[in-house]
C-alpha cells in the first residue's frame, strides 16, 4: 500500500492547524498525534439492517493520539483537501 507523501501530511497537518485543530486528546489530555499514513473512507449507509457496498463516502485524514490510541477523523472536503471533481453538493 501507498504511503501519503511527506507533502501530502504537511498539507493536511497545515490544514488542521490553520483551523485550530490544536486540543488535546478529549480521552487522556496528550498533546502528542500522529497522522496516519492513509484515509479512511467512510460509506454512507441509508439503511439499519445490513451493508451497502459502494454509493457515497466521506473521505477522511485520521490522526491518532500517541498515547491512548484514540482517533479523531477529519472530512477532507469540509477541509478543502478534496480534488475539485470529488467535491458534491
Amino acid at each position: 500500500m501507498k504511503e501519503l507523501s511527506k507533502e501530502e501530511k504537511e498539507k493536511i497537518i497545515k490544514v488542521l492547524d490553520e483551523r485550530g485543530a490544536k486540543l488535546p486528546c478529549p480521552r487522556c489530555g496528550n498533546n502528542n498525534f500522529t497522522l496516519l499514513d492513509g484515509y479512511f473512507n467512510q460509506t454512507i449507509q441509508t439503511e439499519m439492517k445490513g451493508m451497502v457496498i459502494g454509493g457515497p463516502s466521506v473521505p477522511s485524514a485520521v490522526v491518532a493520539c500517541s498515547r491512548c490510541g484514540y482517533l479523531s477523523q477529519h472530512a477532507l472536503g469540509a477541509l478543502g483537501l478534496l480534488p475539485k471533481e470529488e467535491v458534491k453538493k
